[in-house]
């Protein structure tokens, strides 16, 4: 914990990640749900998000010329704007219309701009020996975010409907950009040397593993969860909010062992961790107090999954001949991901197979994830050893 609140960069990022967090409590992780309230397929959700997806994919060669216009900062200030702008449009979006495609780009502008800077950042200001820890510790205030965000959200559109929601949402969302005016902008080398995209293989492979993992099963357990509890926004919410507060627990505890030099082992831990969350999804059926339990349990240990590959990208990105390059690369790797696994869910549903097969889906990228980081941490062992002879 001491590398995270000796480094006021970090922390600074840490709070206005927080603050995002909390206005995609607030409204963002309700959208799904409220495209199911607005009468839309389960097939059409997954089709939206991998649009979303694939013209972030599209789009994503333009972050490089807004940073070589304004910088770095400037852009990632507008990313986070953007994502501001975003929380006014859902309320219009009632079905496959021009709100929805007005949504669409500027959720993949927005997201272009604001997550290949905002890595740069993290990881070009970080310290590699407190990595673990100050990814856990952000994850524990973005998981406290989680707690109040998904609570207040659903009161608010249960009881008040979604411009209360979805109006203090942009307000947070706006707020989030106070932090960053006083983070030093880190260096990029533009154009990159020759050699950062090829440096970046590790991260486009473990961004991409994520994004399949993260698109497909996580949007479906929304759907699955938002069912099995009677399709209530403040049910939906509250369940989120409890499943949180444990969630905000395990980050710390895994980001500290990773830093102790037990890198290698967090790998297998999560892995089963993550498998088996997976699985109990799989057989709860749609009854809600085993959503209840499941949702829970997983998130208690969900905390565990950021530290655990995001410590191996940071430390990567860090050590690249352009961090810029690589993280731009990565997030690329994720578009696609996340882009496929929606294709094959909405083709799950087209042809009425049950919604835990997408879940399914997840499984196998697990095993494929943890080699992955294991060959990173080992990589990256051995150059530290290799340093350490020099």
């Amino acid at each position: 914990m001491s590398g995270f609140f000796t480094n006021r960069d970090i922390n600074r990022l840490a709070i206005h990640a927080a603050l995002v967090s909390l206005a995609w409590s607030l409204a963002g992780i309700f959208f799904t749900a409220f495209l199911l309230r607005a009468g839309m397929s389960q097939a059409k959700i997954f089709l939206i998000a991998g649009a979303i997806l694939a013209l972030r994919f599209a789009l994503r060669p333009l972050v490089i010329g807004v940073v070589s216009m304004v910088g770095l900062r400037l852009t990632l200030i507008l990313g986070t704007a953007l994502s501001a702008v975003q929380f006014l449009v859902i309320p219009f979006v009632l079905d496959l219309g021009t709100a929805l495609v007005i949504y669409c780009v500027i959720a993949s502008l927005s997201q272009v701009f604001y997550w290949t800077c905002y890595h740069v950042f993290f990881a070009s200001l970080g310290d590699i020996e407190h990595r673990g820890s100050q990814i856990g510790a952000r994850q524990t205030l973005i998981a406290l975010a989680g707690i109040i965000g998904p609570a207040a959200g659903g009161v608010m559109l249960t009881n008040f409907g979604p411009w209360l929601a979805f109006g203090v949402a942009f307000a947070t969302q706006a707020a989030a950009v106070y932090p960053l005016l006083s983070v030093e902008e880190p260096k990029i080398a533009l154009p990159a040397p020759c050699g950062a995209f090829a440096a970046a293989k590790i991260g486009i492979l473990l961004f991409s593993v994520d994004g399949w993992i993260q698109s497909g099963s996580a949007t479906a357990w929304s759907i699955i969860m938002f069912q099995a509890l009677a399709e209530r926004y403040d049910s939906f919410g509250g369940v989120i909010a409890i499943a949180a507060l444990g969630g905000a627990l395990g980050g710390m505890a895994l980001g500290r062992f990773i830093d102790l030099g037990h890198a290698r082992r967090s790998v297998w831990i999560n892995a089963g961790i993550l498998a088996v969350g997976l699985i109990l999804k799989l057989m709860c059926g749609g009854n809600p107090l085993a959503v209840i339990v499941v949702t829970f349990g997983t998130t208690l240990f969900g905390g565990l999954y950021a530290p655990y590959w995001m410590t191996a990208v940071y430390n990567a990105g860090k050590t690249a001949p352009c961090t810029f390059s690589f993280h731009f690369a990565s997030e690329g790797g994720w578009d696609a991901g996340g882009a496929l696994a929606s294709i094959v869910a909405a083709a799950v549903c087209t042809v009425n197979l049950p919604l835990e097969m997408v879940i399914l889906l997840a499984l196998p990228m697990v095993v494929v994830q943890a080699l992955l980081v294991d060959a990173s941490y080992m990589a990256q062992n051995r150059a530290r050893i290799g340093m350490q002879a020099k």
